[in-house]
């Protein structure tokens, strides 16, 4: 009889055990993962570039001919992976110039952000892609858009309002 309960005890230790590391699997890892623009925002009222090119005026180099701007909030847990991402990127391309700006200072340039982290692209000033920075969970290199498009191997045909892609994202 004695056994009989250790085992139950056991077992219930153990389901207690796999729901909690569940919850905290999704809670950590998985519930910031979804559509970039899970509401439709963009749809409905899209990013201008041109007013997105002259609200970034302060900060848009005129010399870089390619220049990334993240924008990061501080409670969102995807920012560490996309700059962290950015960084091995930078490596990679010594031209690209990075910029990380705050979802406040975003706000008080009038920047509408729908989620962080948002990268904005430029290429020589003019603003080609807004959107997230790598399609996966973790915003990992393999599933980078940035690189493909500053090494020329994808081609945009204009500005691309990227709101569409799974990415890591907290929605603001």
């Amino acid at each position: 009889m004695l056994n009989n309960w250790k085992i139950k005890l056991a077992s219930l230790a153990l389901l207690s055990w796999l729901a909690a590391s569940g919850f905290a699997l999704y809670y950590f890892f998985l519930s910031d993962f979804g559509v970039f623009d899970e509401l439709n925002v963009w749809q409905q009222r899209p990013l201008q570039a041109e007013l997105t090119q002259i609200q970034l005026s302060e900060i848009i180099d005129e010399n870089a001919t390619w220049q990334a701007v993240l924008i990061v909030s501080e409670a969102c847990s995807c920012d560490a992976f996309a700059i962290s991402h950015l960084a091995r990127l930078k490596r990679k391309i010594p031209t690209l110039l990075v910029s990380e700006l705050s979802l406040s200072k975003a706000k008080e340039l009038g920047i509408e952000v729908i989620a962080t982290p948002l990268l904005l692209l430029l290429e020589n000033k003019q603003l080609i892609y807004a959107g997230p920075l790598a399609e996966d969970r973790f915003c990992s290199d393999n599933a980078g858009l940035l690189e493909t498009v500053i090494k020329g191997e994808l081609h945009l045909p204009g500005f691309w309002l990227n709101g569409e892609s799974s990415a890591c994202r907290c929605s603001v």
